[in-house]
Formats: C-alpha cells, sequence, structure tokens
C-alpha cells in the first residue's frame, strides 16, 4: 500500500469512528489523523502545517464524495439520484470562505436545508443546461435530433 493510500485510510478511519459527531470537518479530520499517525506539532512545525494541510485535502475530498449531494465525485450519483432516503448529514450553511462542516440531518436548521436545496437546484439546472447544450452541439456539427 502506497503512503498516499494509507493516509487517505486513516482520514476515512477518523470519518468512520466519528460519525456521532455533532459535527465534521475537514480540519477536524486531519488533526485528529495527525494523532493517529503520531506527527506532533513540535516535531517540525513547517513538516506538520504541509502534512496537516494533505490531510486535509483528503478529508475534504472524501467528506464531499460521502456527505454533498451536489458532490461530482460522488460514486452513488446515477443510482442515488431519487434516493428513497435522505443522507445522513449535509454541509451547514456558511460563509463562502469557511471550510465546510457536516451536520447530522436531525440538526439541521431551516437555514440550512434551504442552503442545500438551492444548492441542488442549482447543480441539478446547471447540468441540465449542460446537457442541453451539448444536445444542440451535437445536432448541429453531427446532425442528430436535438
Amino acid at each position: 500500500m502506497s503512503e498516499e493510500e494509507r493516509l487517505a485510510q486513516v482520514v476515512q478511519q477518523m470519518i468512520d469512528d466519528h460519525r456521532d459527531l455533532a459535527a465534521i470537518s475537514p480540519a477536524w479530520v486531519a488533526t485528529q489523523a495527525m494523532e493517529v499517525i503520531e506527527f506532533p506539532r513540535g516535531l517540525h512545525p513547517l513538516g506538520y502545517a504541509g502534512c496537516h494541510l494533505e490531510l486535509r485535502q483528503i478529508a475534504r475530498a472524501k467528506l464531499r464524495r460521502q456527505f454533498d449531494p451536489t458532490s461530482r465525485e460522488r460514486e452513488d450519483f446515477e443510482e442515488d439520484f431519487f434516493p428513497e432516503t435522505l443522507q445522513d448529514r449535509y454541509p451547514r450553511r456558511q460563509n463562502p470562505d469557511d471550510e465546510p462542516v457536516y451536520i447530522p440531518r436531525g440538526l439541521m436548521s431551516q437555514s440550512d436545508i434551504d442552503y442545500n436545496v438551492g444548492r441542488m437546484r442549482r447543480a441539478g439546472y446547471g447540468l441540465l443546461k449542460h446537457a442541453q447544450a451539448l444536445e444542440e452541439w451535437g445536432a448541429a456539427h453531427l446532425g442528430g435530433a436535438a
């Protein structure tokens, strides 16, 4: 197993082991992973910062894939298009510059719900516009039906 795969495995384990938390963020997951890999801040402060940033990137991607319904990285995107059940967690409404925080569905406020519904509708609308544009391009350039 490569070092990258091992780090990704540690990050995923932190996410899985702490599913009961009220909120989970990439920075928090990265900090927990730093403890697991036994890299203390005092060992090499700049190295710690670099490793923490990389673990945060890994965590951000994993959390987005697992808990962000608008993510194009989701493995179940097509299969989960009209899900029978909702996700366990969703992103909390935040300022655009803030790192995402994922909270259990039961702790969402109306503002959080509105935020996620709006994001999902924008993402869906954007995909529909893109599909239509590609279909029209195909009709114009390849003679297909639009």
